[in-house]
Protein backbone atom coordinates (compact mmCIF):
# COMPACT_ATOMS: atom_id res chain seq x y z
CA UNK A 1 0.00 0.00 0.00
CA UNK A 2 1.64 3.42 -0.72
CA UNK A 3 1.64 5.92 2.10
CA UNK A 4 0.92 9.61 2.20
CA UNK A 5 2.09 11.73 5.28
CA UNK A 6 -1.17 12.81 6.63
CA UNK A 7 -0.19 14.42 9.21
CA UNK A 8 -0.86 17.53 9.26
CA UNK A 9 -4.71 16.55 8.69
CA UNK A 10 -4.38 14.93 11.62
CA UNK A 11 -2.86 17.25 13.70
CA UNK A 12 -5.74 19.71 12.17
CA UNK A 13 -8.60 17.47 13.10
CA UNK A 14 -7.10 17.08 16.77
CA UNK A 15 -7.47 20.45 17.40
CA UNK A 16 -10.70 20.84 15.76
CA UNK A 17 -12.09 18.32 18.13
CA UNK A 18 -10.46 19.92 21.52
CA UNK A 19 -12.03 22.85 20.07
CA UNK A 20 -15.32 21.26 19.25
CA UNK A 21 -15.63 19.71 22.36
CA UNK A 22 -14.71 22.69 24.18
CA UNK A 23 -17.91 24.59 22.23
CA UNK A 24 -20.36 21.81 23.10
CA UNK A 25 -19.20 22.20 26.95
CA UNK A 26 -19.31 25.78 27.26
CA UNK A 27 -22.79 26.01 25.00
CA UNK A 28 -24.12 23.40 27.74
CA UNK A 29 -23.32 24.92 30.69
CA UNK A 30 -24.58 28.43 29.57
CA UNK A 31 -28.18 26.90 28.99
CA UNK A 32 -27.54 24.80 32.12
CA UNK A 33 -27.04 28.45 34.49
CA UNK A 34 -30.02 29.82 32.04
CA UNK A 35 -32.24 26.99 33.92
CA UNK A 36 -32.60 25.77 30.45
CA UNK A 37 -32.29 22.12 29.26
CA UNK A 38 -29.11 21.79 27.29
CA UNK A 39 -30.01 18.20 26.58
CA UNK A 40 -31.21 18.71 22.55
CA UNK A 41 -28.05 21.17 22.59
CA UNK A 42 -24.68 18.35 23.64
CA UNK A 43 -26.90 15.95 21.54
CA UNK A 44 -26.34 17.50 18.89
CA UNK A 45 -22.78 18.01 19.54
CA UNK A 46 -22.51 13.89 19.08
CA UNK A 47 -22.48 14.37 15.38
CA UNK A 48 -19.69 16.46 14.99
CA UNK A 49 -17.47 14.48 17.42
CA UNK A 50 -18.28 11.36 15.89
CA UNK A 51 -17.41 12.75 12.59
CA UNK A 52 -14.38 13.91 14.19
CA UNK A 53 -13.56 10.62 16.08
CA UNK A 54 -14.10 8.21 13.27
CA UNK A 55 -11.46 10.35 10.49
CA UNK A 56 -8.85 10.24 13.76
CA UNK A 57 -9.06 6.24 14.48
CA UNK A 58 -9.61 5.27 10.23
CA UNK A 59 -6.40 7.33 9.66
CA UNK A 60 -4.35 6.40 12.55
CA UNK A 61 -5.05 3.17 12.07
CA UNK A 62 -3.85 3.90 8.30
CA UNK A 63 -0.74 5.78 9.51
CA UNK A 64 0.12 2.71 12.04
CA UNK A 65 -0.04 -0.13 8.83
CA UNK A 66 1.54 2.09 6.41
CA UNK A 67 4.26 4.22 8.46
CA UNK A 68 7.27 3.45 6.11
CA UNK A 69 9.62 6.52 6.91
CA UNK A 70 12.93 5.90 9.87
CA UNK A 71 11.68 6.36 13.14
CA UNK A 72 9.34 5.56 15.80
CA UNK A 73 6.81 8.28 15.24
CA UNK A 74 4.32 5.64 14.22
CA UNK A 75 4.43 4.70 17.72
CA UNK A 76 4.12 8.17 18.82
CA UNK A 77 1.25 9.65 17.62
CA UNK A 78 -0.55 7.14 16.29
CA UNK A 79 -0.39 4.89 19.14
CA UNK A 80 -2.36 7.15 21.18
CA UNK A 81 -4.40 8.64 18.36
CA UNK A 82 -6.13 5.61 17.29
CA UNK A 83 -7.39 5.23 21.08
CA UNK A 84 -8.45 9.26 21.03
CA UNK A 85 -10.46 8.09 18.18
CA UNK A 86 -12.17 5.87 19.46
CA UNK A 87 -12.36 7.92 22.52
CA UNK A 88 -14.56 10.76 21.09
CA UNK A 89 -16.74 8.05 18.96
CA UNK A 90 -17.46 6.66 22.53
CA UNK A 91 -18.52 9.98 23.97
CA UNK A 92 -20.59 10.89 20.74
CA UNK A 93 -22.52 7.73 21.33
CA UNK A 94 -22.70 7.87 25.01
CA UNK A 95 -24.25 11.62 24.67
CA UNK A 96 -26.20 10.80 21.52
CA UNK A 97 -27.80 7.73 23.79
CA UNK A 98 -28.25 9.67 26.84
CA UNK A 99 -26.03 7.51 28.88
CA UNK A 100 -23.90 8.76 31.73
CA UNK A 101 -20.93 10.11 30.58
CA UNK A 102 -18.10 9.75 33.01
CA UNK A 103 -17.08 5.85 31.95
CA UNK A 104 -15.97 7.47 28.77
CA UNK A 105 -14.22 10.49 30.85
CA UNK A 106 -12.81 7.66 32.79
CA UNK A 107 -11.48 6.43 29.38
CA UNK A 108 -10.28 10.15 28.92
CA UNK A 109 -8.33 9.97 31.89
CA UNK A 110 -6.18 7.03 31.11
CA UNK A 111 -5.49 8.55 28.19
CA UNK A 112 -4.61 11.60 29.58
CA UNK A 113 -2.10 10.16 31.72
CA UNK A 114 -0.78 7.82 28.35
CA UNK A 115 0.14 11.05 26.58
CA UNK A 116 1.98 12.54 29.22
CA UNK A 117 4.06 9.50 29.49
CA UNK A 118 4.53 9.58 25.79
CA UNK A 119 5.40 13.34 25.57
CA UNK A 120 7.35 13.04 28.57
CA UNK A 121 8.97 10.45 26.74
CA UNK A 122 9.73 11.48 23.67
CA UNK A 123 11.34 14.77 25.24
CA UNK A 124 13.89 12.72 27.01
CA UNK A 125 14.78 10.79 23.58
CA UNK A 126 14.02 14.09 21.21
CA UNK A 127 12.14 12.08 19.14
CA UNK A 128 11.68 15.43 17.22
CA UNK A 129 13.01 18.87 15.93
CA UNK A 130 10.86 20.79 18.14
CA UNK A 131 10.90 18.28 21.44
CA UNK A 132 9.38 21.39 23.85
CA UNK A 133 6.53 21.66 20.52
CA UNK A 134 5.66 18.23 21.23
CA UNK A 135 5.77 18.11 24.88
CA UNK A 136 3.54 20.49 24.90
CA UNK A 137 1.24 19.43 22.57
CA UNK A 138 1.23 15.94 24.53
CA UNK A 139 0.90 17.30 27.91
CA UNK A 140 -1.74 19.94 27.48
CA UNK A 141 -4.25 17.34 25.93
CA UNK A 142 -2.68 14.95 28.76
CA UNK A 143 -4.09 17.21 31.85
CA UNK A 144 -7.11 18.39 29.73
CA UNK A 145 -7.75 14.64 29.60
CA UNK A 146 -7.19 13.99 33.54
CA UNK A 147 -9.45 17.00 33.89
CA UNK A 148 -12.37 15.64 32.15
CA UNK A 149 -13.65 12.63 34.13
CA UNK A 150 -14.21 15.00 36.95
CA UNK A 151 -15.58 17.33 34.60
CA UNK A 152 -17.88 14.06 33.44
CA UNK A 153 -19.08 13.30 36.56
CA UNK A 154 -20.18 17.04 37.31
CA UNK A 155 -22.06 16.61 34.09
CA UNK A 156 -23.63 13.39 35.00
CA UNK A 157 -24.78 14.96 38.44
CA UNK A 158 -26.41 17.82 36.36
CA UNK A 159 -28.44 15.87 34.57
CA UNK A 160 -30.24 14.13 37.12
CA UNK A 161 -30.55 17.48 38.33
CA UNK A 162 -28.43 17.75 41.11
CA UNK A 163 -27.14 20.74 41.85
CA UNK A 164 -23.44 21.81 41.59
CA UNK A 165 -23.10 24.06 44.26
CA UNK A 166 -19.43 24.07 45.02
CA UNK A 167 -17.02 26.14 43.71
CA UNK A 168 -14.71 23.79 42.64
CA UNK A 169 -17.22 23.07 39.84
CA UNK A 170 -16.82 26.30 38.39
CA UNK A 171 -12.79 25.52 38.86
CA UNK A 172 -12.83 22.50 37.47
CA UNK A 173 -14.81 23.78 34.07
CA UNK A 174 -12.38 26.98 34.14
CA UNK A 175 -9.05 24.96 34.28
CA UNK A 176 -10.20 22.05 31.71
CA UNK A 177 -11.19 25.33 28.96
CA UNK A 178 -8.01 26.40 29.42
CA UNK A 179 -6.00 23.60 29.15
CA UNK A 180 -8.19 21.80 26.16
CA UNK A 181 -7.95 25.57 24.21
CA UNK A 182 -3.98 25.76 24.59
CA UNK A 183 -4.10 22.41 23.27
CA UNK A 184 -5.98 22.48 20.52
CA UNK A 185 -4.19 25.78 19.74
CA UNK A 186 -0.84 23.82 19.67
CA UNK A 187 -1.77 21.46 17.38
CA UNK A 188 -3.23 23.88 15.19
CA UNK A 189 -0.54 26.09 15.20
CA UNK A 190 2.29 22.77 14.37
CA UNK A 191 -0.16 21.36 11.82
CA UNK A 192 0.16 25.01 10.15
CA UNK A 193 3.85 25.19 10.47
CA UNK A 194 4.15 22.06 9.46
CA UNK A 195 1.64 22.34 6.03
CA UNK A 196 4.09 24.18 3.73
CA UNK A 197 6.34 21.62 4.27
CA UNK A 198 4.36 18.95 3.70
CA UNK A 199 3.09 20.64 0.39
CA UNK A 200 6.23 21.17 -0.96
CA UNK A 201 7.49 19.07 -3.72
CA UNK A 202 10.20 17.00 -3.41
CA UNK A 203 13.32 18.40 -5.76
Amino acid sequence: MTYIDILTSQLFALGFMGLTLLYIIIHGIFLYRKGKSAEAAISSGAIPLALLGFYAFISSLYGQFTWPLPGSYNILYYDIFVLVGLLFIGGAWSIYKGMKIQYIGFMGFLLGIMSIIYGTSAYNLRLSQSPLGVLGLFLLFGISGILGWPLTIMVDRAEAKVKNKSSAWILLVILFSIFIFLASVVALYTASVALPVHLKSPP
